[in-house]
């Protein structure tokens, strides 16, 4: 290991000249006139010098010292104010909060995730909406299970789907506490435990509200219309129905992901919400849409902006169509997963449910799930072939 450059023990033992000597990255010690001696830390914030006293050097070694200044220089990039003294502190300056602790968390994750500002805008508002004012001031040693139910009870039947991602934020943050020796180690939110027996089965009580969907029976009139219509949203639209994607994967879908000889797109896994690669077999209808849209320079987007040569299209551009089409029932691009996923339920018995669930990129869970490794592609080819029958009014 490199040597540090700074103060050594001999060179502080030696010091009698009063003032200060910098042992470098904000640590500082004092000599005081009667050879007295102490470690500060120095750092600027808000265009003023600002000094946190870390003990005296006969209590407080160098080594000590130096671990101390990296523990404030932490709390410094987190947007977080060293504590006054070493001694009585509140638990504000101790950076021991809840909401304090938040911040951390967040400052040390985010950057692996997938859509980090928007994940974060999301975390950090549900939080606040519902958490803060009753744990947001509160230690983390000091949180328990009832505060936790706390916060949950209000939202557990009425915002089930808010209230579950909460107790999972909730059980991160405490989770990361423990792991900085902030607080024991003790999963409050675990499923079966406490938390469980205090909040009431929701599964018997609340519905979970899907995206409104259109009747499938009432498709292939829509798709008459929407086939009628110019531009790359309704094209985009019309794939999108066809090959039971997300918005998201067909937006960001590149011409080098599909292979039209085969008619196959092969969806990478930064797509994906299960972040897994996918094959989708394409019906003729979905290959002579691709084959009939623009190319950029590039060879880039499949689905280009208008307004914005090599840019994907805007998220909202198909949800804006639909409004053009006078769409005043709530149907959703999304919602058109749940048509195709109904039909599939009702109108082909003899295609076992898993096949469906593997053409919308669901998971299997449990031990199916853990077994299973296929992607059932020929018989999900078979599927999205009489799908696409079926959406230009052929019945099955």
């Amino acid at each position: 290991m490199a040597k540090r450059d700074g103060l050594s023990v001999k060179m502080i033992e030696r010091l009698k000249e009063p003032g200060k000597y910098a042992d470098g990255r904000n640590l500082y010690l004092h000599v005081g006139k009667n050879a007295s001696k102490s470690w500060l830390f120095i750092y600027r914030r808000l265009g003023a010098d600002r000094m946190r006293g870390l003990g005296s050097y006969r209590h407080v070694s160098l080594d000590e010292a130096r671990e101390r200044a990296g523990e404030y220089r932490a709390m410094l990039r987190q947007g977080i104010e060293p504590p006054k003294a070493r001694g009585a502190v509140t638990k504000k300056e101790q950076g021991r909060t809840f909401e304090q602790v938040n911040e951390r968390y967040l400052a040390e994750h985010k950057g692996s995730w997938r859509n980090p500002d928007k994940a974060e805008s999301l975390w950090r508002n549900s939080l606040r909406d519902h958490a803060f004012r009753i744990i947001g001031d509160k230690d983390v040693k000091d949180i328990d299970v009832k505060d936790v139910h706390a916060v949950l009870s209000p939202i557990w039947l009425t915002k089930h789907p808010t209230a579950k991602k909460i107790r999972w934020r909730i059980g991160a943050v405490l989770a990361y506490a423990a792991a900085l020796d902030l607080r024991p180690d003790v999963d409050l939110t675990r499923g079966g435990g406490k938390l469980d027996k205090l909040l009431p089965k929701a599964s018997r009580v609340h519905v979970v509200e899907a995206h409104d969907s259109l009747p499938y029976a009432e498709l292939s009139d829509f798709m008459v219309e929407l086939r009628q219509r110019p531009g790359v949203a309704a094209a985009a639209l019309d794939f999108l129905i066809l090959t039971g994607a997300r918005t998201k994967e067909v937006r960001l879908a590149t011409r080098d992901q599909f292979d039209l000889n085969e008619a196959v797109w092969n969806a990478p896994s930064s797509l994906m919400k299960a972040n897994r690669p996918h094959r989708v077999p394409l019906s003729p209808e979905a290959v002579a849409i691709l084959k009939s849209l623009p190319r950029d320079k590039d060879d880039g987007y499949v689905f280009i902006s208008a307004s914005r040569p090599g840019e994907p299209m805007s998220d909202m551009a198909m949800t804006q169509l639909l409004k053009r089409m006078g769409r005043k029932d709530g149907v959703t691009v999304h919602g058109f997963r749940s048509t195709f996923r109904t039909w599939a339920a009702e109108e082909c018995l003899d295609i076992p449910r898993e096949i469906a669930e593997a053409a919308l990129a669901h998971s299997v869970g449990g031990v199916e799930g853990q077994y299973q490794r296929g992607d059932y592609f020929n018989t999900r080819r078979t599927l999205m072939e009489r799908w696409a029958a079926f959406c230009r009014g052929e019945g099955k």
